[in-house]
């Protein structure tokens, strides 16, 4: 049920998220990709608006899986 919930607030914050991975990838060119907007979308959603369902080592496992290290 979590997986769907974030999927379904990312799709509800789509505007917010939208303009977050542009500056994003303004921000951090060298070491971020188009492709994975629906990624970094994703987690900034989590952060965002999650971060009370998890804890922060678990969101840390989450973003160290995809080597994500912004």
């Amino acid at each position: 049920m979590f997986i769907k919930q974030i999927f379904y607030g990312v799709l509800e914050k789509r505007e917010f998220l939208k303009a977050s991975t542009e500056a994003l990838f303004k921000a951090k060119p060298a070491s971020t990709e188009r492709k994975d907007e629906l990624l970094f979308s994703i987690f900034i959603y989590m952060a965002t608006f999650r971060m009370d369902e998890l804890s922060l080592d678990d969101f840390k496992s989450l973003a160290l899986v995809k080597n994500i290290y912004l």
